[in-house]
Order: structure tokens, then sequence, then C-alpha cells
């Protein structure tokens, strides 16, 4: 296994190259998350590797937490085989069931536009969901009012 982390103008870019285990997946995003406090955005491309679909394994969501650590932490994947493409689609959505912000791209330069953009101007959960409950109460007075 081998590994590189390049810090770019507006990103950082991160390669592991040759893994063959969990262990060194983990110890890999250990090395990238070094760089979460001070960088939101992360490229990281996986070339020449086994493909990963047991990702319930101890501490491997948890080590792309250390990564993705907040909501305006963005990480795009890269692989450079089907195999490895797929298992990026199903650690997406499993990232996304964790409330992180991991998306599996098929090209460098759909990813790199996607971690360029700027984030949603309503990022305040508290906003959204007061937002999103107005509807709601609305739809349960009217059933409440055609009861009676």
């Amino acid at each position: 296994m081998a590994y590189s982390i390049t810090v770019e103008r507006d990103f950082v870019r991160a390669e592991l190259v040759g893994r063959e285990t969990v262990e060194e997946t983990k110890e890999f995003l250990r090395a990238v998350a070094r760089l979460s406090p001070t960088h939101l955005s992360f490229l990281i491309r996986i070339a020449a590797s086994k493909s990963m679909f047991r990702l319930e394994q101890p501490g491997l969501i948890e080590s792309f937490r250390e990564v993705a650590c907040s909501p305006s932490h963005k990480v795009a994947l890269l692989a450079d085989t089907m195999d490895l493409r797929v298992s990026h689609e199903y650690l997406e959505l499993i990232a996304r069931q964790h409330a992180l912000n991991v998306r599996s791209f098929r090209s460098a330069e759909e990813a790199l536009e996607w971690l360029r953009q700027a984030p949603p101007l309503d990022v305040d959960p508290q906003r959204k969901k007061t937002k999103d409950q107005r509807p709601r109460e609305h739809v349960q007075r009217r059933r409440h009012a055609a009861r009676h």
C-alpha cells in the first residue's frame, strides 16, 4: 500500500494505491483526517486496490466520519475500476445513512465541480425543521376539522 496527500488551492487530493485490507484503508483515512480541521473538501482516489463491500467492518465508517466531520465537509470518491466504483457507490449510501457528505464520481472533473459548489444557503437545521413542520401541521388541522 502507498498513498499521497496533497493540499491543492481549494481542496485536498488524496490517493491510495494497492490497498489490501480495511486496516490499510483506516490508516489512510486517519492521515487524510489530520487535514479536516483546516480543509473542507477532499478528493480521494483509490487505485489498484481490492473492492470493499463489507463496510460495516468495525471503525470504517468512523474513519470516514473523521474526514467528513461536519456537514460542511465534502468527500468525493474516485475509483480506477468498475468494482471499486460500485464499492464506492455502496459506501456513499452507507455514508448518507450516517449523515456524512460523501459522494462517488466517475470522473475527476465531476468530482471537482461538486467540491467547488458553495453549500446550500439553508444549512440551519432549526430553520429547515420549522419549514418542514408547517405543512404537516396544516394537514393535521385539516384532518381534525374533517372529522367533526
